[in-house]
């Protein structure tokens, strides 16, 4: 039967039954919306805890980039060594220490952080029993603080949330100063290493400059001459002085010679002084440059002792430039933490925020409410189908 064959009443019973159960529908619907709006409500106006906000900025600089004038070398002249990277490097560096469970522990054994964030009242969401083990703190404590770096001002913006405004401001004064002395560690480890690198440096040149002298030394006492390069320019002068004497004796022989008298008087003192000349002449280049422990031998090791201690003097006087000007580069590029702006904690909660948590609960219902009707037509059409 059609329903132009039902009779007239029939039909509007039906259409009232289906007008009714659309109402229904819509109530239910309206219902499941405002559900999670209602709960949201409830626990921001009775249960949820008021927290207040402090903000504080601050930033990694170098003495390096307050010697730097001009805009673009004031950008560029912040951070490690100078460079913005290097300002990157440090400002991501501070982040994550303060990120980080070990700072945690030194915020907690400097300010006992726990009295701080321990809440015992009805809000589920900040509860933290004052004993609780340090798992549940670091979490709570990620949520109390939260610090990000802009890379375009390179500067750390820390917020710090706390049920007081006056915990706000501590906890944040006190993760100022635990961020200020990582700085100064970064900054100690760096310029003890450079340091300790220089220092070794001019420590090993000293002994090699000391080892060198004494060796000279040793060999001037055992040879028994303090300066044999002027011993040996005196025999090569001794040894010009008799070759010019000999050469001298040489031409008066021949002279004496040409006289063709082998009884004249001065044949003999001539023959004689040649020869002797000869001899004296021989000596001498023999103890310059003979066979044995001769000035030549001795003047070579000299000459290599002398060359030892130059070139140690030498490496002492750069290992100690070199130390100088590692300790005025560390000064130069030292690093320190500089507060931009100090921590204001707000004269009002910041936390929960009502309008915006009713906005996400009403979309939240919006959501729950369309899952429950999508979830009902699969239903009905799998159960009639």
């Amino acid at each position: 039967m059609s329903s132009a064959e039902l009779p007239i009443a029939q039909r509007a019973k039906m259409r009232e039954a289906a007008l009714r159960g659309r109402r229904r529908q819509r109530l239910v619907t309206f219902g499941l919306v405002l559900v999670p709006v209602a709960l949201a409500a409830l626990y921001a106006l009775v249960f949820a805890a008021p927290r207040y906000g402090a903000e504080a900025r601050f930033s990694v600089r170098s003495s390096m980039a307050q010697a730097t004038q001009g805009g673009t070398a004031s950008l560029l002249a912040s951070g490690n060594g100078g460079s913005a990277v290097g300002g990157f490097v440090d400002g991501w560096a501070v982040a994550d220490f303060i990120r980080s469970r070990d700072c945690m522990r030194q915020l907690d054994s400097k300010i006992g952080l726990r009295k701080y964030l321990a809440y015992t009242g009805l809000d589920p969401l900040n509860r933290l029993s004052p004993d609780a083990g340090e798992d549940e703190l670091y979490r709570a404590y990620l949520d109390a603080v939260d610090v990000s770096y802009n890379m375009i001002e390179q500067i750390d913006v820390l917020r710090v949330s706390a049920f007081s405004p006056a915990d706000a401001r501590t906890v944040s004064d006190a993760l100022i100063g635990l961020a200020q002395q990582f700085v100064n560690s970064m900054d100690e480890k760096g310029i003890a290493d450079t340091l300790k690198v220089s220092k070794e440096a001019v420590t090993r040149a000293e002994k090699e400059a000391f080892d060198a002298r004494g060796a000279l030394a040793d060999w001037r006492v055992r040879n028994g001459n303090i300066d044999p390069e002027a011993e040996a320019g005196m025999l090569l002068n001794l040894s010009a002085q008799l070759e010019s004497e000999l050469n001298t004796a040489k031409i008066n022989l021949d002279k004496i010679r040409a006289l063709d008298n082998p009884d004249h008087p001065m044949l003999r003192p001539a023959q004689m002084q040649v020869s002797a000349l000869r001899k004296q002449l021989d000596d001498v280049r023999a103890r310059m440059s003979g066979k044995g422990n001769t000035e030549a031998s001795r003047l070579k090791s000299y000459q290599a002792l002398l060359n030892a201690q130059t070139f140690a003097d030498q490496n002492l006087a750069s290992a100690r430039q070199n130390y100088q000007q590692a300790f005025t580069d560390t000064l130069r590029l030292q690093r320190y933490l500089s507060v931009i702006a100090r921590p204001v904690p707000q004269a009002r909660p910041g936390s929960p925020n009502t309008g915006v948590l009713l906005i996400e609960a009403l979309a939240v219902g919006f959501v729950f409410a369309f899952a429950v009707r999508m979830a009902e037509a699969l239903y009905r059409e799998f159960h009639h189908g």
